[in-house]
């Protein structure tokens, strides 16, 4: 379990119509029970083996959100982000950092 370490934890979940959008409810209750913090709901990015599925509009990823928001707290500010991203949303310091 998370909690055995102390550990605050965010799953990111990608939405995906048609493929897994019946079964996030079931994948967001297992998290719980993980003791899993937070999740963050991704919608699809259309592109390889995907590029053919529309995406969830907007409005579909704030209905499932709030639906799986009575299960577990839903990050609901996310940007699409970099995984090299340094800095808080909106304050990316990339540039001014010499790595």
């Amino acid at each position: 379990m998370v909690m055995e370490y102390d550990m605050i934890v965010k799953v990111n979940t990608v939405y995906i119509p048609g493929i897994n959008d019946e079964h996030i409810i079931e994948i967001t209750k297992r998290i719980k029970e993980l003791g899993i913090y937070m999740q963050n709901l991704i919608p699809l990015i259309p592109q390889y083996k995907f590029e053919e599925i529309e995406p969830p509009t907007p409005e579909d990823v704030e209905k499932k959100q709030e639906e799986l928001g009575e299960v577990l707290k839903q990050m609901t500010h996310c940007r699409r982000c970099r995984a090299d991203a340094i800095g808080r949303l909106e304050h990316d310091v990339q540039d001014k950092i010499q790595l």
